[in-house]
């Protein structure tokens, strides 16, 4: 593979929207505010990250998406828009785990033996995931309360913790364990994309979806 491979990554699993490009051994990144909506935004920051790096979308190798789980409109959103941009350019879309992508970022910032990233799903509620420093995912993915009485895993008493994510602020206090304050961003993307991209893990872009883990949460007004 060239060193000099293009790949576009997006971030909108959170109330955050982010971009970021990985070309050669270069790497940008931009990041909005807290927005309501995604879609208003997502197509002026690729235009503005492909200007800042001086990379059209026409010379792009791939598209990398954060897969979820998390904010089921966002990643709505955003892979709505990585496959628009993937078929009419013909080239190859790469999903990365939302969980995989904060564990890979932390393991730059903690000598931790675990990795336990968090999404916030509202109220006390998380979607979460553990990691060992390999990036293998050592207790199954899922949506958890955490106030539940069983919900601390015993697989981990004995091993060194850090949380990351922007659902571990409240799961410190009540676990105990480290939040290192890292949130979904879509630079923590770039690195996995380059594997992924070498490896040639890229997905169907008829079939797929991403993993929303929980449907979405759709209320319906009351005349």
């Amino acid at each position: 593979m060239s060193e000099e491979v293009k790949i576009l990554c997006l971030e909108t699993s959170s109330s955050k929207c982010s971009v970021a490009m990985i070309f050669g051994n270069k790497q940008l990144s931009s990041q909005s505010e807290i927005i309501q909506n995604h879609a208003e935004v997502i197509m002026s920051m690729i235009e503005g990250i492909c200007k800042q790096s001086g990379v059209e979308l026409a010379q792009l190798d791939a598209i990398a998406i954060s897969d979820g789980p998390g904010s089921y409109t966002g990643l709505r959103i955003g892979t709505s828009t990585a496959k628009g941009i993937c078929y009419a350019l013909n080239i190859p879309l790469i999903a990365i785990s939302t969980l995989k992508a904060l564990a890979y970022a932390s393991l730059k910032v903690c000598d931790s033996e675990l990795l336990w990233p968090m999404i916030d799903a509202r109220r006390m509620e998380v979607y979460q995931g553990i990691y060992n420093r390999h990036l293998e995912l050592i207790s199954p993915i899922s949506s958890t309360i955490l106030t539940d009485l069983d919900f601390k895993p015993i697989l981990i008493e004995d091993k060194t913790v850090s949380l990351c994510g922007d659902g571990a602020v409240k799961a410190s206090e009540i676990l105990g364990y480290e939040d290192l304050h890292i949130l979904p961003e879509a630079q923590h993307l770039c690195q996995l994309a380059i594997e992924g991209y070498k490896a040639r893990d890229f997905v169907d872009l008829e079939r797929y979806e991403p993993f929303y883990l929980k449907s979405a949460n759709i209320t319906v007004a009351v005349k």
